[in-house]
């Protein structure tokens, strides 16, 4: 199925909180728990349900379907990223369009001969594994180019072509001439994002405190000045 969405969406500075402490792993579990409630509680059945990936730190979610308006994968990442800063860390998340598809045909046959009963993503190399990931596609391979071209920092970025699918409730700033948006997922504030809030059971601060969330980790946090000037530029936040 070509044109399906997909999010890509990870830890900001997973590699960096990692050695600290618990903090990257405590993210990664919260997120993990946010995509699934989404994807059991709000949107659980044909035509509207998700798949979810992990890759590392972060997710891939793909929609079953092509969707002309592009509404619900804003907002679904949106609510994602509002949710992770109450436990005292920030994701950044990307959108983008295209295929993916399941590639375990492609394994060799003596890797899919040791696969362990009844799992096929995990084969057996004598006593030690090796975990497989199942899919592959444009989907994932778009997401996470958009990804590498936006600025440092919490962003949430999309193709400058995607802008017309997307409720104009939602701001957003080109970013340069790379031919994406930075939408201002801080202070996004409408309908569906609040449908999938409340059916997912996930809460999150108002957009003032998030706001100072961010205002209070610039000033607590020694980071890369294009860091500081994407929170301004794009998602109000004045430098601390």
């Amino acid at each position: 199925m070509e044109g399906r969405w997909a999010i890509y969406i990870d830890v900001e500075g997973f590699s960096a909180l990692y050695p600290e402490g618990n903090d990257a792993m405590w993210a990664l579990n919260k997120l993990m728990l946010a995509v699934h409630r989404i994807g059991k509680l709000t949107y659980p059945k044909p035509v509207d349900r998700l798949f979810a990936h992990q890759i590392g730190d972060g997710f891939l979610i793909v929609s079953d379907f092509h969707e002309e308006n592009l509404n619900r994968a804003a907002s679904i990442a949106i609510v994602l990223m509002k949710f992770i800063t109450s436990f005292g860390v920030f994701a950044r998340a990307s959108i983008a369009e295209g295929e993916l598809a399941g590639i375990s045909g492609c394994y060799p046959r003596e890797v899919t001969d040791d696969f362990r009963e009844g799992d096929n993503l995990v084969a057996t190399m004598g006593s030690g594994l090796m975990t497989i990931f199942p899919v592959m596609g444009t989907a994932l391979i778009n997401a996470v180019g958009i990804d590498k071209r936006a600025p440092k920092g919490p962003m949430l970025t999309l193709p400058q072509g995607y802008r017309s699918r997307i409720t104009s409730s939602i701001l957003s700033k080109v970013v340069g001439n790379t031919g994406i948006i930075a939408i201002d997922w801080v202070h996004a504030d409408f309908e569906l994002i609040t449908q999938i809030k409340s059916e997912a059971n996930l809460e999150f601060p108002s957009p003032d405190n998030l706001e100072v969330r961010l205002a209070n980790y610039l000033s607590k946090h020694e980071l890369p000045s294009e860091w500081r000037d994407s929170c301004s530029s794009y998602l109000g936040v004045a430098n601390a």
